[in-house]
């Protein structure tokens, strides 16, 4: 135990001795921690975020103004049967009134003296796909539906979202490895000084007969530390980031989304930084001996 206890007190004040150099490397390693998390979370959360704006997808379909209500409402179960089409929802021209005084403000029969709103339909895209969305085939067999005279979609976001997510899940291993490497050379770079530091003491241990392990351990220790230090940095870091999201979302979008952290993303961190951490020191110590 006594061992032990000397050994991390090696280790922390290989730490405290090159604290420059240590703030080097516990920042590079926080950098990476944070965005590896951040990436992580985001690739998650973006999931559920399709999922909600595939749910308010809709596409709008206006009828000609000789059409009447019935043949509206069949044109409309024609709809249903197109392949990716959830649901098709009628809307009557006394609706159509409502719903723009609703939304504007102004009564429209008040202020022109007649209805000039036609019928129209409402209709949503099924979601429990994560497949990228494409309206585009859709909106063409309703355009060709007798009695259609205009249809409208909003779907160009949520494609640029879902192509834009579809490449950042490719390219997100890389950008992670990268993050990754460059910690794992700074930190062996840091212990790497400290060895130097210390080599009049370390031969003076192999003078002794001390153990190999017993002279590396000090300095993974020290890589230990800071990974430890970064860990602790980077967690209420990322948590911040995604509650001041979770503002800007709730305070200027209509979106009805709330982003969300999975526990076991900490348990993640913490167990990449204890092998970028490891395999920095240890190799940086495995010439220890040579």
């Amino acid at each position: 135990m006594d061992k032990f206890l000397y050994l991390i007190s090696e280790g922390l004040k290989n730490v405290w001795r090159h604290k420059m150099t240590t703030f080097t490397a516990v920042f590079s390693l926080f950098l990476a921690l944070y965005f590896v998390g951040l990436l992580a979370t985001v690739g998650e959360n973006t999931k559920s975020i399709l999922q909600y704006l595939r749910s308010k997808y809709k596409i709008e379909v206006f009828f000609k103004q000789n059409i009447d209500l019935k043949l509206a409402k069949e044109v409309s179960d024609l709809i249903l049967e197109i392949k990716g089409v959830r649901s098709s929802t009628v809307i009557n021209k006394d609706d159509a009134v409502r719903i723009f005084k609703d939304q504007f403000g102004e009564d429209i029969l008040g202020v022109l003296g007649y209805n000039p709103l036609p019928i129209s339909a409402v209709v949503n895209i099924k979601r429990n796909s994560e497949e990228v969305l494409d309206a585009t085939p859709i909106v063409n067999k309703i355009k060709k539906m007798d009695g259609v005279e205009e249809v409208r979609y909003q779907g160009h976001l949520i494609k640029k979202i879902e192509r834009t997510y579809a490449r950042v899940m490719k390219i997100f291993p890389w950008v992670a490895l990268v993050f990754i490497s460059v910690a794992v050379l700074i930190i062996y770079n840091t212990v790497k000084l400290s060895i130097f530091a210390r080599k009049d003491l370390i031969n003076s241990l192999k003078l002794i007969g001390a153990t190999r392990l017993f002279i590396q351990m000090p300095f993974i220790f020290e890589g230990l530390i800071d990974g430890i230090i970064a860990t602790i940095a980077s967690v209420p870091i990322i948590i911040g980031t995604i509650n001041g999201a979770n503002y800007v979302i709730n305070n200027f979008t209509s979106w009805n989304v709330e982003l969300t952290l999975a526990p076991v993303l900490f348990l993640w961190l913490t167990l990449l930084s204890g092998i970028i951490s490891v395999l920095g020191s240890y190799r940086a110590v495995s010439g220890v001996m040579k």
